[in-house]
């Protein structure tokens, strides 16, 4: 008698469900990022925007003297095509580099990244500026709102409603 050596056909069915299942999950981690910097420069800007937002709501008269020294006391936000940050002595270009990272995007992150922002709906191109009240004053008599989007490998919008309201 011969004995009959193999796999079974459950065993083999085992292995190509196993087999998909790594392959469905690894092969995007060598393709590419997976969205994960387009995500994160959203998120990013989404925190930053909010701080902006509160900080423009709590500052009283005192704050508001030192917003030029103080980049803490500025209540907006600039975003450019490569990058986005609270300006430089609270004016209208970005500073350089920044002490802390949330403040904004470096020169040399811009530079490694393949993300780049636009911002719809405002009165002044690149410039998002918030009131006491937390309204961004470009948006104010626009009942749509402000849209920024952030472009990747994938199109993300942030979106600030005419009421203050910011959200992804």
């Amino acid at each position: 008698m011969f004995k009959q050596s193999g796999f079974t056909l459950i065993e083999l069915v085992i292995v190509i469900i196993l087999t998909s299942i790594l392959a469905a999950t690894a092969i995007p981690k060598f393709i590419g990022n997976d969205g994960f910097e387009i995500q994160a420069y959203r998120d990013q800007l989404v925190q930053l925007l909010k701080t902006v937002q509160q900080q423009a709501m709590s500052c009283d008269a005192d704050c508001r003297s030192t917003r030029t020294s103080n980049l803490y006391a500025c209540n907006k936000v600039i975003i450019d095509n490569d990058r986005f940050g609270i300006p430089a002595n609270c004016g209208t270009s970005l500073p350089s580099s920044y002490d802390v990272p949330q403040l904004g995007m470096s020169p040399e992150d811009a530079d490694n990244s393949q993300v780049t922002f636009s911002v719809a709906n405002t009165t002044v191109a690149n410039i998002v500026e918030f009131n006491s009240r937390g309204i961004a004053n470009g948006c104010v008599n626009n009942t749509n709102g402000c849209d920024i989007s952030i472009n990747g490998e994938r199109t993300l919008t942030i979106r600030i409603e005419s009421q203050g309201y910011i959200h992804e």
